[in-house]
């Protein structure tokens, strides 16, 4: 499936991610880079990539009127990831994060 991108690289972090059947996916990692993804022709982000050292994540997301109202792949949302959504526009319940 081709896509359009947006990535950002978020030097001074330190994500962690649990995936969502409660296992840790990799240690935290200083430094990862997002990428959303944007299917062609639509408008909202289908997911996002999170990529560092040691962990590697898909993580689909779901908006409903310009609101996040589910990701799938993970049990919160990388604070990063909420970043570069709030930047793009979105909104971004404080329920999915940690």
């Amino acid at each position: 499936m081709k896509t359009k991108t947006a990535s950002r690289f978020f030097a001074p972090s330190e994500a962690g991610i649990v995936h969502q059947n409660g296992s840790e996916i990799g240690p935290s990692t200083p430094g990862v880079e997002v990428i959303l993804h944007t299917r062609n022709g639509e408008t909202d982000p289908c997911c996002a990539e999170v990529i560092g050292d040691h962990i590697y994540a898909e993580i689909g997301l779901f908006f409903e009127h310009g609101k996040l109202c589910d990701c799938d792949g993970v049990f919160f949302l990388p604070r990063e990831v909420g970043v570069m959504l709030t930047q793009a526009g979105y909104a971004v319940p404080d329920e999915f994060f940690a």
